[in-house]
């Protein structure tokens, strides 16, 4: 009931945007997320969404910004070596927006961090997202009584997860990046226990669900 009632608040401070919707956000969108990016170089990277060509860009700083993915309400660009960000627009429950940041950074794991904004990028406190848990990748058939479950489960003391939104759909998957974190040897005991699927969301209109 909380969510709903956030929504519907959230809607009188998004906005109502034409078919321009992801252009006009990301050239409004705050200098923190992608720093160093002109207004011309932000219209070059959201130039024709019908277009999923990878182009880049040099920012004032001089390192580039590549577009990975495109679409009438998603943007995917690569801002580092390392790191990533996805931009994506979802509906509301009266077809206002509200928007889902992704701010991926991978190095021996991937980590990824989830934001929401209202439209005129203003940050959503309320969590629209479940909190992420290791045992979303334990399969369900798994004997956790069993002492070689207990002993290769111990070793999960951290949870690396990467996050991708679709282009084309409100989904979000999520995937259990644990292989480069533990050991060769501790990987093999947990392997057989592990789902080899990322665990899939969808966007309700008010949070994403499992």
């Amino acid at each position: 009931m909380k969510k709903i009632v956030l929504i519907i608040a959230l809607i009188s401070t998004s906005l109502y945007i034409s078919a321009q919707e992801l252009q006009s956000i990301f050239l409004s969108m705050p200098e923190n997320l992608i720093l160093g990016l002109e207004a011309t170089e932000r219209d070059k990277l959201t130039a024709n969404t019908s277009d999923t060509t990878q182009i880049s860009v040099i920012r004032s700083k001089g390192s580039n910004i590549k577009r990975l993915a495109i679409s009438p309400d998603y943007i995917s660009l690569q801002t580092s070596e390392a790191g990533t960000i996805q931009i994506k627009l979802l509906p509301l429950i009266n077809e206002s927006k509200i928007i889902c940041v992704v701010r991926t950074v991978c190095g021996k794991i991937c980590d990824s961090q989830l934001q929401f904004y209202t439209t005129k990028w203003i940050p959503i406190e309320q969590n629209l997202f479940p909190r992420i848990n290791k045992d979303w990748f334990i399969k369900a058939d798994a004997d956790r009584d069993g002492q070689d479950f207990k002993n290769a489960y111990a070793a999960l003391d951290m949870t690396p997860t990467k996050i991708e939104l679709s282009p084309s759909s409100t989904e979000a998957k999520v995937f259990y990046d644990i292989k480069s974190y533990l050991s060769e040897d501790d990987y093999k005991k947990i392997q057989p226990f592990l789902t080899e699927e990322p665990k899939i969301l969808e966007w309700d209109k008010v949070s994403f669900k499992e």
